[in-house]
């Protein structure tokens, strides 16, 4: 625990005194009363092609280890900045965040505790390079990471193992089992009733079940409306312990791939405003056209929308 013996406004000998839950720092001549919260840190896991971004550390805590760019957040930017910045500094390369990864406590060890801000995020520019605190960068497969005991932190062990599992996860058509545990999924969670293939695929529908094992841990329902022009991705879902992996973002480019397979020019989508995973969407290239208010079930009035409608142009990609 950090030490704090003398007022930083007037200079006086601090005092512990209980204040509130805990006992505390107190100016016994001016009031002022020291917090001690814990420092903040921000970083970023920057994936292309299928790897991971990984800088060596050139000094301590873990010199010599492999690590992912982060670093403490400033006084005057946010933590998105700060993750920016950091991946600039210590790897040259500019990023853009695709999504919160993950809020890690660290430091319970040592008493200096601390927080970690880990974002997903994608390369826009600049050439990979050892900067600030590095000595090495390199880019790593889920199959060819460094030890365990090679990787700095403990925060970032567990951001790695997420993601090697992530990658680990199987896109399939849904299988007669697979297509039931759905049905069970879609109740449990009040999704919309949606008429599923039974059998995964037909010429002009597809169910694509994410798979982690044999569990299935997501889903998207794709429909051709009119073959050649119009399709329609009817659901995509991902169960929340398994979200911030990317599966939203893989289910969808599955969908995109089966209808490009069979012509289609435009797929369309309805998403609640409200739904996290509308970055997912956009992601893959989809663009929000406006909102459309959708009716109840049939004997109820109430209109039950509004829901935004989104557009992926497949004919310009």
């Amino acid at each position: 625990m950090q030490a704090v013996n003398f007022c930083p406004q007037c200079g006086a000998p601090l005092e512990r005194r209980d204040v509130g839950d805990r006992v505390r720092p107190v100016c016994p001549a001016c009031g002022f009363i020291y917090y001690l919260n814990p420092v903040v840190a921000a970083g970023a896991l920057v994936e292309q092609a299928g790897r991971v971004l990984l800088i060596r550390r050139g000094v301590e805590p873990g010199k010599g280890l492999w690590g992912l760019p982060a670093g403490y957040v400033e006084a005057d930017e946010s933590a998105e900045e700060a993750a920016i910045r950091e991946t600039r500094e210590e790897c040259g390369l500019d990023v853009a965040l695709d999504g919160l990864i993950g809020v890690y406590s660290f430091g319970q060890d040592t008493g200096s505790r601390g927080v970690l801000i880990l974002y997903a995020a994608h390369v826009v520019g600049g050439e990979p390079r050892a900067g600030d605190d590095a000595t090495e960068v390199a880019w790593f497969a889920p199959d060819a990471l460094p030890p365990e005991e090679e990787i700095a932190f403990w925060t970032h062990r567990q951001a790695l193992r997420d993601w090697r599992r992530a990658r680990a996860i199987r896109y399939v058509a849904a299988a007669p089992e697979q297509i039931a545990a759905i049905e069970e999924m879609s109740q449990a969670y009040g999704l919309p009733e949606r008429e599923l293939v039974v059998g995964g695929e037909t010429p002009d529908e597809v169910l694509v079940a994410a798979l982690d094992g044999d569990e299935v841990v997501g889903f998207a329902h794709v429909v051709v409306k009119q073959p050649g022009h119009q399709a329609w991705l009817r659901q995509v879902f991902v169960l929340p312990n398994h979200r911030r992996w990317g599966i939203g973002t893989r289910l969808i480019e599955q969908a995109v791939a089966f209808v490009r397979e069979r012509g289609v020019h435009s797929l369309l989508a309805e998403v609640d405003p409200g739904n996290v995973g509308i970055g997912a969407y956009l992601k893959a290239g989809f663009r929000a056209c406006g909102f459309l208010d959708v009716p109840c079930p049939e004997g109820d009035t109430r209109v039950c929308g509004p829901v935004l409608f989104l557009v992926r142009d497949l004919s310009l990609s």
